[in-house]
């Protein structure tokens, strides 16, 4: 009995399987089409980019100067941070303390110079300072 039975079972599964595949194909595909549609019908003309500095001044812009403007805020001149001074003291002290201890002394004065001279003169301290993002 079960020898008759099982082919019928199986067509039907089969069956069954083959109409829930066609429908399943059958939205995907409609699916698609309004896709591909709703994207052509909404294309319009190339988007037009602006340029990135417009100089509304009366001052002019030399060629570096624009290049530089050009790069965007990530290039941004900004005040020195005001613990600059103990950062290369310490990244200094940190490359001397490497040296062979004859000659630390030496690069200690050295360096303690160029820091003077460093502190004595700000050449960007009009700038505005750096906003931090949070």
């Amino acid at each position: 009995m079960w020898n008759n039975t099982w082919p019928h079972i199986h067509d039907n599964i089969a069956e069954k399987l083959r109409r829930e595949a066609r429908a399943k194909y059958r939205t995907l595909d409609r699916k698609l089409e309004r896709l591909n549609q709703k994207q052509w019908t909404n294309r319009k003309e190339p988007f037009t980019f602006y340029p990135r500095v417009v100089n509304n001044s009366s001052i002019p812009f030399t060629r570096c100067e624009t290049t530089l403007l050009q790069k965007g805020l990530k290039y941004n001149l900004h005040a020195k941070s005001k613990n600059r001074i103990q950062i290369l003291a310490l990244e200094a002290e940190t490359a001397i303390s490497l040296l062979p201890s004859n000659e630390r002394d030496v690069y200690r004065k050295l360096v303690a110079d160029q820091i003077d001279t460093l502190n004595r003169t700000n050449p960007t301290q009009n700038t505005q300072p750096e906003k931090t993002i949070r």
